[in-house]
């Protein structure tokens, strides 16, 4: 178990940062990320994802918030404006 553990950090940079779109209703869009690839990257993804969605509406996104929706999964909220 100790072992897993100290493997963790170094798999975090195996993670692809791809951002899922898992519920768009026109004025919002929430975009699923894994927990364990670069924050750093998955912000850029999650965000570019987000303006493509609103951009078919002809808005732009707006983060709102995150929130853990299960284990190593995120969920971040855009408001299309």
């Amino acid at each position: 178990m100790r072992k897993a553990l100290l493997l963790l950090p170094f798999l975090a940079g195996c993670v692809p940062a791809t951002p899922i779109v898992s519920d768009y209703n026109g004025d919002s869009v929430t975009i699923q990320t894994s927990m364990l690839a670069d924050q750093a990257e998955v912000k850029v993804n999650a965000q570019a994802e987000a303006d493509r969605i609103c951009a078919k509406k002809g808005k732009r996104a707006e983060y709102a918030s995150s929130r853990q929706v299960a284990e190593y999964t995120n969920a971040h909220l855009f408001l299309c404006l």
